[in-house]
């Protein structure tokens, strides 16, 4: 396992993503980019592929950016494809045309045809934007894979994510040691996404490391979407339930949680203090406690990882964690103690 601090604060950005809200809808306007991003350049051979669900949210703008920076310093293009709105068999089609296999890569439904099959050098995979047996496929075929956020079980595929239980300690030590707060409740992510899950598992082992009881009912679902977790903090507020923090999987879901409790007469952070994961201009606007992660930073580990691979005669694996750091504002409290945030 490879550990690296990032503390560049000039580019943080959202370590959680809108793909859920994305992949939910489906629908024609998903397609649409889909399709766009497919045709407009993608399928040069010798292209890097960057597949994700989408290209809209602020997590996928910024791992593209830092990765397009690593993949133009080697010379590489970068084809960015959404698979959100796509079929099974539509995602196939795709692969089968990066790999140059299949009926597509033979000119059979494909506008390029043999000659023009699209065989990509490489591929970064984004927040499970492919199955695990799409994956199998990619590695059996021997193309190298760096994943993003996301894990797999097939071998040689190895992942560029962010420390989630490193920076959910940082929240959770601020929140409980420095702010006195005993009664917190969490809003989670996604909990088909590799961040979702782990983010939610640290933040059951620091409430057994604080030595905390906090109800099942504290675990509040928000599916990294806003208006979720507004909703369902404000019917928690609503039912008269008594709680002293709000910790959020993701910093957007902080923020609406402030706003939400300020709509409800709740003064953050003299009754509630609020904290989330991740960074952005926005969080710093809203005055909420964050943990930065350097998502244009992750993007070029991930890019780089991929390009060692292609000169590499063996298989890379294992995870690199980029770390974290707390970032105080006013939804929370000073620290009363020099603590160790690490």
């Amino acid at each position: 396992m490879t550990r690296s601090r990032v503390n560049d604060s000039r580019r943080r950005a959202d370590p959680t993503r809108s793909r859920a809200d994305e992949a939910r809808s489906g629908g024609d306007a998903a397609r649409a980019r889909a399709g766009t991003a497919w045709r407009a350049g993608a399928g040069r051979p010798g292209a890097l592929v960057a597949l994700l669900n989408n290209l809209d949210g602020v997590f996928q703008r910024s791992v593209l950016q830092g990765a397009g920076e690593v993949a133009a310093a080697h010379g590489l293009p970068l084809e960015p494809v959404a698979l959100g709105g796509l079929s099974a068999t539509e995602v196939g089609t795709l692969l089968d045309r990066a790999l140059g296999t299949g009926r597509a890569a033979q000119g059979a439904g494909g506008a390029r045809g043999a000659q023009g099959a699209w065989v990509a050098r490489g591929a970064l995979v984004l927040s499970s934007a492919l199955r695990d047996a799409d994956l199998a496929k990619l590695a059996a075929a021997g193309l190298p894979v760096t994943l993003v956020s996301h894990h797999s079980a097939a071998p040689g595929q190895p992942t560029v994510m962010f420390d989630n239980h490193q920076g959910v300690k940082q929240l959770m030590q601020h929140v409980v040691s420095d702010c006195g707060r005993r009664r917190p409740v969490y809003i989670g992510g996604d909990a088909s996404q590799l961040d979702g899950r782990e983010r939610e598992l640290a933040f059951r082992d620091e409430l057994l490391r604080h030595d905390l009881r906090v109800p099942e009912g504290h675990m509040l679902v928000g599916g990294f979407t806003p208006d979720l977790a507004r909703r369902a903090l404000r019917e928690f507020v609503a039912a008269g339930n008594d709680f002293d923090a709000v910790v959020a999987a993701d910093y957007l879901m902080a923020i609406a949680a402030a706003e939400t409790l300020g709509q409800a007469g709740v003064r953050v952070p003299e009754d509630v203090v609020v904290v989330g994961y991740g960074d952005g201009p926005e969080a710093e606007a809203a005055g909420v406690t964050t943990v930065a992660a350097d998502v244009v930073e992750l993007g070029r580990r991930a890019a780089r990882q991929l390009v060692a691979q292609l000169s590499s005669e063996r298989a890379i694996g294992g995870r690199t964690l980029l770390s974290t750091h707390l970032v105080r504002r006013a939804s929370s409290c000073r620290a009363r103690a020099p603590s160790d945030l690490v």
